[in-house]
């Protein structure tokens, strides 16, 4: 090959190597800009008021349960030192299941910290109920007292009855070991009831509605609808509502029978309307016999599949939180595509480059002549 043919040769790569550098420029932006996996947030379940199981079968399902939720990006924290800002610095969500022990009960300042953790937004909350059928020493109207009196302070709308439910058809070898097996058909929730048949409600109560408090406007969820409020797990048709204190229920009554429900979840819930919370007749976890359970007194069971579906849709169904923005940034008007740098930049790249190429061009024509 001549000087002159390798001169040219060399001018080509050279032209074609700016070409292919100028065409790969947004791919490599785009690759490089792409963000990295996170996890999916810290969720604190309650251990400090008697939800720590002592039967070696429950512990397993809440080991079970704390796999799973890891395995889906969640960082368990098991709070068994009480409820303060601390353990909940930092924490997408919040689950408590119901208290075990009449001098279990959440202190004020407990309440307090729940709340303004929850009402700051962006949120997720699900507090577990039971029934109130008896005084000592696992139940009674001071159980339910204590979850309603976080709900009231954060303006919740969904609160547990103070009341039983037995069913005598679905259960598990008592009617007092409800089991749930009607799901809703509201499009929206569909995600939470995947794979899901026959959830342990283990001596239960149902939910109902209430305007911020537990006595504002107490209504029935079976035959009234309201904005951004869902039943999402519901008793069979033969479940009744059964009484064994003083305390009646309060938007429903004794003796009824039907579908009521087992569990709800508000949207748009706290001070700023950016929270989830969820509402449940027995305890998600722990305790005595969960609706985690996968089988109870030899009926199989799949309350896992709705006690970890219920809590990653509650999770990534809040609203993300705005990004932060520096005291000294300015508004741009500049349009930035997903995944790019914005476009009047790559637009710029682009024309650098074959600028370039054109001098070249140029000054190899120039030599030419």
């Amino acid at each position: 090959m001549s000087q002159i043919n390798r001169r040219k040769a060399a001018t080509l790569f050279v032209i074609a190597a700016l070409f292919a550098s100028v065409l790969s420029i947004p791919t490599a932006i785009q690759a490089a800009s792409t963000p990295a996996a996170v996890s999916t947030g810290k969720i604190v379940f309650d251990y400090s008021h008697g939800q720590a199981p002592t039967d070696s079968g429950v512990q397993a399902l809440d080991a079970s349960l704390e796999g799973n939720l890891t395995a889906m990006g969640y960082d368990v924290v098991w709070a068994k030192g009480g409820i303060n800002s601390t353990v909940l610095t930092g924490a997408v969500g919040f689950i408590a299941g119901s208290i075990y022990g009449a001098g279990n009960g959440y202190l004020a300042a407990e309440v307090t910290a729940i709340a303004a953790w929850f009402n700051a937004g962006n949120k997720f909350m699900w507090i577990g109920y039971d029934s109130d059928y008896t005084a000592a020493p696992d139940a009674g109207q001071w159980n339910n007292d204590n979850m309603t009196m976080i709900l009231e302070a954060v303006g919740s709308h969904i609160y547990g009855e103070p009341t039983a439910i037995e069913d005598p058809v679905s259960n598990c070898a008592s009617p007092y070991r409800a089991v749930a097996n009607t799901t809703s058909t509201d499009s929206f929730v569909a995600a939470i009831n995947v794979g899901v048949s026959k959830v342990l409600m283990h001596g239960p109560t149902l939910i109902y509605y209430g305007n911020g408090t537990a006595t504002t406007d107490p209504t029935d969820l079976e035959t009234h609808s309201y904005d951004d409020i869902y039943p999402i797990l519901m008793y069979g048709g033969n479940a009744t509502i059964t009484d064994g204190d003083t305390t009646d229920p309060i938007a429903h009554t004794i003796g009824d029978t039907g579908n009521f429900v087992a569990v709800a979840l508000e949207m748009t819930a706290g001070d700023n309307e950016t929270g989830s919370l969820v509402a449940s007749g027995a305890s998600p976890y722990g305790g005595y016999q969960p609706m985690f359970s996968d089988t109870y007194k030899n009926v199989t069971l799949d309350g896992y599949n709705f006690v970890l579906n219920t809590i990653d849709f509650g999770i990534t169904h809040i609203p993300a939180l705005p990004e932060p923005t520096s005291p000294t940034s300015t508004t741009s008007t500049t349009t930035t595509p997903t995944g790019g740098l914005p476009i009047d930049m790559t637009t710029l790249l682009i024309i650098g480059g074959v600028a370039v190429v054109v001098i070249i061009i140029i000054v190899i024509v120039a030599k030419k002549r």
